[in-house]
């Protein structure tokens, strides 16, 4: 192999100073780690930037094989994560497409073809070739990979080009997040990222996050995780994050969903013109079963259900769209996280994959399949009459227009329900 003017014992060195480093990246919804990003530091100078001794490599003309090398070396450290905690990796995408990862992505002992829990990072703007990217891509999705685009937000990246990727996390670079309370400017790129990355399908990823304060903005404006100094610093062993990040993630969150939705606001109802236009006309049962699973066509939701409080305190299910409706009368003493809801009016999740959130709705949630749930009261003259209940069966981020449909859709039961003469009282003759 070619090594340019570096010398055999020069790429040697480098090569067998690898040392990798763990970074939280943090789910904005509960505090949880949902991945650990794997960085390289060089024990032959620990004092040098990574990027600056990467750059020496390729002059050199050993860049590939040390990009390689490294990736393999952090593949290993999955064996050190936490149950479901992932792996996230960088490389560069030309590298990627290269034959010198034939060992570290191949199917040798090391890896064993597997990379389910595994997130590739890649630099959209740097590859030469984005066509045989996206085919690259696709291979190593076949292979159980999730993969990243990084650094958006810094110089230019076709959005259209990025969108035919299909990334399933957009990496929102450092000089959008740090700081971004006191930069007009920086809240109004991250709120455009985040409705672009929303709207591939792709989660988003908040980097850079040097303070607290960089950590509540990302919450306010629909960032899914995040990562930074004040979450965690890089450490050769996984460490777990903070209880004040995680009490931070989990109060701004509550704050989120309890932000009271103006009446007027438009966006409630946007994108639910089919189910509005039939609640406004119900007549009856038949009608409010069409309009339910029309929003849930229209939301992309997997179940959406509206249930009745009855005068003996239980809930049950009115209308579902899913196959056949629930039978099952629930006491609403022996679901806290549901009656919170009904006295205090406002929204609130249950995710299964959070232990800290109530363990009777998460067994119930379990029992029917169910990942992540919404809950929003219907009120009727100011009165909680109802529930809807919005569940999907893979986890999901509950946006802030998921948030708005979600009232939206509950202001327009609550007008329905007395029409057409379905009040709770009335609901259990």
């Amino acid at each position: 192999m070619t090594r340019g003017t570096a010398s055999q014992v020069d790429a040697a060195t480098v090569l067998g100073g690898i040392e990798i480093v763990l970074q939280p990246i943090v789910e904005l919804t509960t505090g949880a780690t949902y991945a650990m990003e794997a960085l390289t530091r060089f024990s032959h100078a620990p004092r040098l930037p990574s990027d600056t001794v990467f750059a020496d490599a390729y002059a050199a003309g050993f860049g590939p094989e040390l990009e390689a090398e490294c990736l393999h070396a952090a593949l290993l450290r999955r064996h050190d994560l936490p149950p479901l905690v992932r792996l996230a990796v960088n490389i560069s995408p030309d590298v990627l497409q290269a034959e010198h990862l034939g060992g570290a992505l191949g199917e040798d002992a090391a890896v064993d073809g597997d990379l389910e829990g595994v997130i590739i990072e890649v630099t959209e703007h740097a590859a030469s070739d984005p066509d045989t990217l996206r085919d690259t891509f696709a291979h190593l999705r076949l292979r159980g990979a999730a993969l990243a685009v990084d650094d958006v937000g810094t110089g230019y990246a076709g959005l259209l080009r990025l969108a035919t990727m299909r990334p399933d996390f957009v990496k929102i670079d450092r000089t959008i997040v740090t700081g971004a309370r006191d930069s007009a400017s920086q809240q109004a790129v991250l709120e455009a990222l985040v409705t672009f990355a929303h709207g591939i399908g792709a989660a988003t990823i908040g980097e850079g996050v040097e303070t607290l304060e960089d950590l509540v903005v990302l919450t306010e404006f629909d960032v899914d995780f995040a990562q930074g100094w004040a979450i965690g610093k890089p450490s050769v062993a996984p460490k777990p994050v903070s209880r004040l990040v995680a009490a931070t993630c989990r109060r701004t969150r509550r704050q989120v969903l309890q932000r009271r939705a103006s009446g007027a606001n438009a966006g409630a109802t946007f994108g639910m013109h089919a189910a509005t236009s039939v609640l406004s006309e119900a007549s009856g049962l038949a009608e409010l079963q069409d309009a339910v699973s029309l929003a849930a066509v229209e939301l992309g939701i997997d179940v959406i259900g509206v249930s009745l409080v009855r005068p003996d305190g239980t809930l049950r299910e009115l209308v579902s769209n899913n196959a056949e409706l629930d039978a099952a009368v629930y006491r609403l003493v022996d679901y806290p996280a549901t009656r919170m809801v009904l006295e205090t009016g406002n929204t609130a999740e249950v995710h299964l994959s959070d232990p800290t959130t109530d363990g009777r709705e998460r067994a119930l949630m379990s029992a029917f399949g169910y990942a992540s749930l919404l809950m929003i009261p219907i009120n009727v003259d100011g009165q909680p009459v109802g529930l809807l209940e919005l569940a999907h069966r893979t986890p999901r981020r509950w946006t802030s227009q998921d948030i708005a449909h979600g009232r939206g859709l509950a202001r327009h039961l609550g007008h329905a329900l007395p029409r057409i003469r379905l009040l709770p009282a009335e609901a259990t003759t």
